[in-house]
C-alpha cells in the first residue's frame, strides 16, 4: 500500500534480500501471526493475477491442525474468486514490518457459527523492513485528515482523505469519494496534513502507488502511498516529533 523506496537490485541481490529476512521457524511464524490476531491488525489479502484487494483479519491460529482462519470477505463474486483455488498474498503491517506469504489454496469454514476462511499456515514469511524509513499506523477510530487541493476538472472543491500511516518519508492517504485517481508518478501540490495538536504541514506529494480495496463493509477504498517532495526542515522536523509521539503512545498502549 503505502511506498517504498526505489531500489535497483538485480535478480541475485532480491534472492539474497528475501532469503535474509524469511522466517522458517515455526515458533517464529506462530508468533508473528498470533500477535496480528491479538492486536486485530488489518490483512490484506491479493489476489493472485488481479487487482483486487481484500481486506480481513485473523480470527484464529490453530496450530493443531495446522490451519489460519480469516474473516470471510463480502460479496459474492469476491468469494467465488477467492475459491478460485489460485490462492493469494497475505500482507500486513506489524510494528511498521510487512509480513507476508503465498497463501495457497483458500477455503470455506465457519469460525464460532459465522461464514470465515480457513488457510494452510505457511510453513515461512517474509518479515521485511520496506521502507527507508519507519511509519506508524494511524487510528481508525479518530482519522487524521489530509486536504488535497488538486481536484478533478470542473470541480473547484478539495479531496479530504484520510491517513493509513505515516512516516519522516511519507503517508498513505486513503478515500472512498473515487476523486482520487489510480494514476502513479503524479504529484499532488500543496496537500495538508491536519495533525492534532501541532501545526498544519502543508507540503507536496509524489505518488509511489495505488490500489482499490474493497473494505468489509462492501465499499470501495483508494489508497495511494505517496513521498514528501522537498519538505521544508521545520515541518520535517515537526513532522518527526509528531511520528515518535504516536508510535510512543501506541507501545505504551501494548
Amino acid at each position: 500500500m503505502p511506498s517504498s523506496p526505489q531500489h535497483n537490485f538485480s535478480a541475485a541481490d532480491h534472492d539474497d534480500l528475501l532469503a535474509r529476512y524469511t522466517l522458517h521457524s515455526r515458533a517464529d511464524i506462530l508468533f508473528q501471526l498470533r500477535a496480528i490476531q491479538k492486536r486485530k491488525l488489518l490483512v490484506n489479502l491479493d489476489l493472485l493475477d488481479s487487482r483486487q484487494i481484500i481486506v480481513t483479519s485473523v480470527l484464529a491460529v490453530n496450530e493443531t491442525r495446522n490451519t489460519l482462519i480469516l474473516d470471510s470477505a463480502r460479496g459474492d463474486a469476491l468469494n467465488q474468486e477467492l475459491m478460485s483455488g489460485k490462492g493469494a498474498e497475505f500482507v500486513a503491517q506489524l510494528d511498521g514490518v510487512s509480513i507476508s506469504f503465498a497463501t495457497g489454496p483458500v477455503t470455506w469454514c465457519t469460525y464460532e457459527g459465522l461464514p470465515a476462511l480457513r488457510i494452510a499456515l505457511p510453513k515461512s514469511l517474509v518479515r521485511l523492513q520496506r521502507r527507508e524509513h519507519f511509519r506508524v499506523p494511524m487510528p481508525i477510530a479518530n482519522p487524521v485528515k489530509c486536504i488535497v487541493p488538486l481536484a478533478a476538472d470542473g470541480d473547484p472543491d478539495p479531496i479530504v482523505t484520510h491517513l493509513v500511516d505515516i512516516g519522516c518519508g511519507g503517508v498513505a492517504l486513503a478515500e472512498t469519494g473515487g476523486r482520487l485517481g489510480p494514476e502513479s508518478g503524479r504529484i499532488l501540490p500543496d496537500c495538508r496534513l491536519l495533525l492534532p495538536e501541532s501545526d498544519t504541514i502543508v507540503t507536496s506529494l509524489e505518488v509511489r502507488n495505488s490500489a482499490q480495496i474493497r473494505l468489509p463493509n462492501g465499499v470501495f477504498q483508494t489508497r495511494l502511498g505517496c513521498q514528501f517532495v522537498d519538505l521544508p526542515k521545520d515541518m520535517a522536523a515537526k513532522l518527526q516529533r509528531f511520528v515518535m509521539d504516536i508510535e510512543r503512545a501506541r507501545r505504551d498502549s501494548l
